[in-house]
């Protein structure tokens, strides 16, 4: 397992590991067994093999289930002397590595070879290690059990267990000292393996003691040959590993580029969404003030002609004001619609009537359908309920909309408001006897400054559908079966949060 950062200097917590496990080397060359050196030299290969295989799974980690599997079940094969082993495993390695590496084989963890310092990692590498190593020693010793150990027995087996959840206490102690000094917290909490102190433990127990319990097994048993076959469920479990740790890199990157694209897409989208505005407000503002200019010029004209009689200018100077003044309110009413519909909105929610709001509206515009012959039907009981709303905003949302109706629907016709309450929602609909919506405009129905009226901004619609999803709720259309357009506005009883 690994450390984290970039650190531009030993710290006094590395030195001090670095110092212990020279210490520890030292006291573990007197440990040295001649009757044993068949069973060093046996070990050796699989030392290599667990320094080279290594596992990337974080920014500042990794894990070699082979090394650490290996480096147990030689403690408890040999004793002390499994500490200045592996130190020598290390060393004999670096040949291997470098063959490795030039065939293209990464040999070192990135996390120690990115550092400004790789030789001074390796070396807290190896300290936390031959502590933890060192710790297991002591507690199987101190609680009786023999060298080498043997696990049929049920006391060395707890003993075995005892000394394992030490061991990986001091190694996770360890770990979390270093990655302090350097990064100033013990742990990294965005790391699988290594998040908190119980994670690590974790790791180490369920991960690596059940192989070190099983090469032990082989060993006790056949040996050699029985130490090689147990070490293959632990190269399965490393390839396991590796494949699920590649596989979930390569998700990660397929994801920051979906990412990506997603941003660029909508930033493509916002591009094109500003290039229609702008064209639509060029047009909007040159329409309106061209017109503007030629009621100037007109003026101007009328004004020049000395040959019409005082009265007849008069009347054309008033005609040419009319004409201006309408042009002007609708340059304004066309701004305002603009500044309605880029502003940000912000509910003032409170409980209302939705009976007695759908009644104020429908007198509001009572003038303007009694002058184009429409009736005005309005169908929901008084008192149907009272909802968390914002009153002028959803006014004027529906407001668009039963001015859309009443455009829409042909003299002498008629216009019905509904209001429906279903359990926690209530339904509003407005409905007109129009020649309902095109099959060509259901995509850009609620597109900003898209419209069918000769003189509309094309952001009624748009303004309607923001405010009714700023309340929690949805607008949709439809046509009706004996002609005209259903616009259906859905609320729910409350009001999400922001």
């Amino acid at each position: 397992m690994s450390f984290a950062g970039l650190d531009p200097a030993p710290r006094p917590v590395g030195i001090v590991l670095g110092v212990a496990g020279l210490l520890l080397t030292v006291t573990g060359l007197v440990a040295f067994n001649l009757g044993y050196v068949g069973l060093y030299v046996a070990f050796l290969p699989l030392l290599w093999g667990g320094i080279t295989l290594f596992v990337e799974v974080g920014e500042d980690f990794f894990l070699s289930l082979l090394f650490f599997a290996v480096t147990g079940t030689l403690l408890y094969a040999v004793g002390l002397f499994a500490l200045p082993l592996v130190v020598a495993s290390f060393l004999t390695a670096a040949p291997i590595a470098v063959i490795l590496q030039r065939w293209g084989r990464q040999t070192l963890p990135q996390v120690v070879s990115k550092d400004r310092h790789p030789g001074w990692r390796v070396v807290e590498f190896s300290g936390i290690l031959l502590c933890a190593l060192f710790a297991r020693y002591i507690l199987y010793r101190s609680g009786g059990g023999g060298i080498p150990f043997r696990i049929s027995e049920f006391e060395s087996l707890a003993r075995f267990v005892i000394s394992e959840v030490g061991g990986w206490v001091v190694f996770a102690l360890g770990y979390g000292l270093q990655h302090r000094a350097r990064h100033g917290v013990l742990f990294s909490p965005h790391s699988d393996f290594a998040a908190s102190l119980p994670s690590l433990l974790a790791t180490g127990l369920f991960l690596v003691s059940p192989h070190v319990a099983i090469m032990t097994l082989g060993l006790n048993i056949f040996g050699v040959t029985g130490l090689y076959v147990g070490a293959l469920p632990v190269c399965a479990a490393h390839i396991l590993m590796r494949t699920l740790t590649l596989r979930r890199a390569e998700i990660e990157r397929q994801n920051n580029r979906l990412q990506k694209m997603n941003l660029d897409l909508a930033r493509g989208e916002r591009m094109a969404a500003m290039g229609q505005m702008s064209s639509a407000i060029s047009h909007q503002m040159l329409q309106k003030v061209g017109l503007l200019g030629l009621q100037c010029d007109l003026l101007r004209d009328a004004l020049l002609d000395k040959t019409a009689p005082a009265a007849l200018l008069i009347l054309e100077a008033q005609a040419r004001m009319e004409q201006l003044d309408a042009a002007i309110t609708e340059l304004n009413t066309t701004l305002s619609d603009l500044l309605v519909f880029s502003r940000d909105f912000v509910l003032h929610v409170v409980p209302s009537s939705l009976d007695t709001l759908l009644r104020e509206l429908l007198e509001e515009v009572r003038e303007t359908a009694t002058a184009r012959q429409i009736a005005l039907v309005y169908q929901g009981d008084k008192g149907e309920g009272v909802f968390p709303v914002d009153r002028v905003k959803l006014k004027q949302a529906i407001l668009n909309l039963l001015a859309n109706a009443l455009d829409a629907s042909p003299s002498p016709g008629q216009v019905s408001l509904t209001l429906r309450t279903a359990g926690e929602r209530v339904e509003i609909a407005v409905t007109d006897q129009g020649r309902g919506i095109p099959e060509t405009d259901w995509e850009k129905l609620f597109s900003p400054f898209f419209s069918t009226k000769e003189k509309g901004t094309g952001l009624g619609l748009t303004f309607a559908r923001k405010i009714v999803e700023l309340h929690g709720g949805t607008l949709i259309a439809h046509n009706n079966l004996n002609g005209g357009a259903t616009f259906l506005i859905e609320l729910p009883a409350r009001v999400p949060e922001e």
